[in-house]
């Protein structure tokens, strides 16, 4: 799924499925999927950002694999080792390059239980990281790690490694098996839900990047549950790199 909020391009391809995200906000983009139907939190999605689109996969869509692209952010298939590469545009001669046909992408997908980005090293903490992003605020960070606590307290051990360590995995992109998915989901909404309930949102007034918020935490909460996945589960899993267009 290619999520945009906009009218924009999407490749041709027969693995791209484009979906709009916060339809419910916008008017119905022709040739999208939209993620205010059925089941959705398409309303959120000032917060929750292409999570909005997530939510409503989950809800109603069945697929073997899941994955989940931006409208400017692919991944590369080939075995490039780079946090991100960047590209101009997703014509078919740039994803020839990326190693983008279709007929490898299943094949390669097939092999792995998830893929995710090339993880990014920071050269700092993931907390430190966060308390010096632009329009986030490292007290919503804690309160997420307070409530993944109180949730999951088998996940104390890969919380604390990943934040305190310095390889992120960001951008809230993945490919992975529909069991893992359906998992990822039960768990990560949830928290985020309980989060909602309980975060001061009257310190984001009149700034539209930090009500972002939701999004920003799914970014790290990615990281947690990921790494709890390789600490207590048998899996295979690849790292590849981002395209940044």
């Amino acid at each position: 799924y290619v999520a945009s909020h906009k009218q924009t391009y999407v490749p041709d391809h027969p693995l791209f499925v484009p979906l709009q995200i916060g339809t419910s906000l916008h008017e119905p983009l022709n040739g999208y999927l939209h993620d205010n139907s059925e089941e959705n939190i398409s309303g959120k999605n000032r917060s929750y950002c292409e999570l909005t689109g997530q939510y409503w996969v989950w809800k109603n869509q069945t697929a073997d694999y899941y994955g989940f692209y931006h409208y400017r952010r692919y991944f590369s298939f080939k075995r490039e080792k780079y946090p991100y590469v960047i590209y101009d545009y997703p014509d078919t001669a740039t994803l020839d390059s990326m190693s983008c046909q279709t007929d490898f992408m299943k094949i390669f997908i097939s092999q792995y239980d998830i893929i995710v980005p090339e993880a990014e090293n920071m050269h700092e903490t993931a907390w430190q990281n966060y308390s010096r992003a632009p329009h986030h605020y490292i007290e919503d960070l804690q309160l997420a790690a307070d409530i993944v606590r109180q949730q999951h307290p088998e996940y104390a051990s890969a919380l604390r490694s990943y934040l305190n360590g310095s390889k992120l995995y960001l951008k809230n992109m993945y490919i992975m098996k529909h069991e893992l998915f359906h998992q990822y989901c039960s768990w990560l909404f949830p928290i985020l839900e309980e989060f909602d309930q309980r975060n001061n949102w009257d310190k984001y007034h009149g700034n539209n990047a930090a009500m972002r918020v939701d999004g920003y935490l799914a970014e790290r909460l990615f990281g947690i549950w990921y790494t709890h996945l390789k600490q207590t589960e048998r899996i295979k899993t690849y790292e590849l790199s981002r395209v940044h267009f």
